[in-house]
């Protein structure tokens, strides 16, 4: 996850010029609205890359299991939770992309048609729709996890299920009574592992999104204090006409990552 480049994106000049002309013109709460986004935005991409790393040390014991078999199906049910990690992560990274895109905008129609077209550029970029979409995507990657956890839990019933049945063929081809399969330590294992790491991504997902409200609440204050509380359902919808109008670049850029604005429909 990431920019365009490496730089944080408090550094990024685009964004630095924006937040020197928003605090030279008075525009506090604009600059208080933007700030808000930019360290909301670059405390996710820690939080992403805490994420990656608990599925990332199982898939390294998965691994050197000798059982070949169980180790690929669980390394295809992390991986599929890798991928769905990375699209969330991907879409954090255009929404970072498109802020400085908008920063670039936002100063550039400052210079051509002052304060009041700066004012708008900063409230076009309709950041409490971009907060609820992302709070929304995040509440999806909640849910993958723990979906993700119960089938972990499954597989590895029915592997030791499989294990004790293999067992009794084995006793009952030398003359031996069958016996009654030992209870699962569900504690115990490398999927148990697995499924503990599933469940702790839906917590760091569920985490990231009470702070994505959190930051939501903030910044709906910072524009409730300068005008009527906008609605996020309407900005998003606004956000889809015209991406579908296809603007022209002179028109205010938007934060909003295609793959985000198609799952608002």
């Amino acid at each position: 996850m990431g920019t365009a480049n490496q730089t944080a994106l408090c550094l990024q000049p685009d964004i630095l010029e924006l937040f020197q002309v928003l605090e030279s013109n008075g525009m506090k709460k604009e600059l208080q609205e933007v700030g808000t986004l930019v360290e909301y935005l670059e405390n996710m991409e820690s939080k992403f890359g805490e994420v990656l790393s608990e599925l990332q040390e199982v898939k390294t014991q998965l691994a050197q299991m000798e059982d070949k078999g169980i180790a690929a199906t669980t390394t295809r049910m992390v991986e599929k939770a890798e991928d769905k990690i990375q699209e969330i992560g991907d879409q954090f990274a255009k929404v970072k992309s498109n802020l400085i895109q908008s920063a670039k905008y936002a100063v550039s129609v400052f210079r051509e048609k002052g304060t009041e077209a700066l004012r708008s550029a900063v409230s076009a970029m309709k950041v409490p729709a971009v907060l609820s979409a992302l709070k929304e995507s995040l509440h999806s990657g909640m849910e993958n996890m723990d979906k993700s956890a119960k089938k972990m839990e499954s597989v590895g019933n029915e592997f030791h299920a499989m294990g004790g049945h293999l067992k009794n063929i084995g006793r009952i081809l030398i003359g031996k009574e069958r016996k009654e399969p030992e209870q699962r330590n569900p504690d115990k294992g490398i999927l148990a592992k697995v499924q503990k790491a599933f469940l702790m991504c839906g917590r760091r997902f569920s985490e990231m999104e009470k702070q994505t409200e959190n930051t939501l609440k903030k910044v709906e204050k910072f524009r409730n204090g300068r005008e009527k509380k906008p609605s996020v359902k309407r900005e998003i919808q606004q956000i889809k006409s015209e991406r579908s109008a296809k603007l022209v670049p002179s028109v205010q850029p938007s934060l909003l990552p295609a793959v985000i604005q198609d799952k608002a429909r």
